[in-house]
């Protein structure tokens, strides 16, 4: 039966020159001050106000007059909250 063949262990690899340098982020490639709290912020008002509209029944002052809109408000707010979570580097 034939033997098969031994495999050569891999050599290291050597970096010719200087060791690569860290990326360094320029003033522009960060975030802006008011991204995460404003994104934290609807995230949680979204929750807020769908779990309010839910567990009332639509029965919150200035909540009763939107009716079935209360949802499009709530879901509206988490899809402006993930629209700025995309900025965020």
């Amino acid at each position: 039966m034939p033997e098969s063949r031994r495999r050569k262990p891999k050599k290291k690899q050597t970096y010719r020159g200087s060791a690569p340098q860290p990326v360094k982020l320029s003033r522009a490639a960060t975030n802006p001050v008011w991204l995460v709290p404003l994104m934290l912020g609807l995230f949680v008002l979204s929750a807020i106000w769908l779990l309010t509209y839910y567990f009332s029944n639509g029965g919150v002052l200035g909540m009763e007059h939107l009716g079935g809109w209360n949802i499009l408000v709530g879901f509206g707010l988490a899809v402006i909250g993930l629209g700025l979570a995309t900025r965020w580097k």
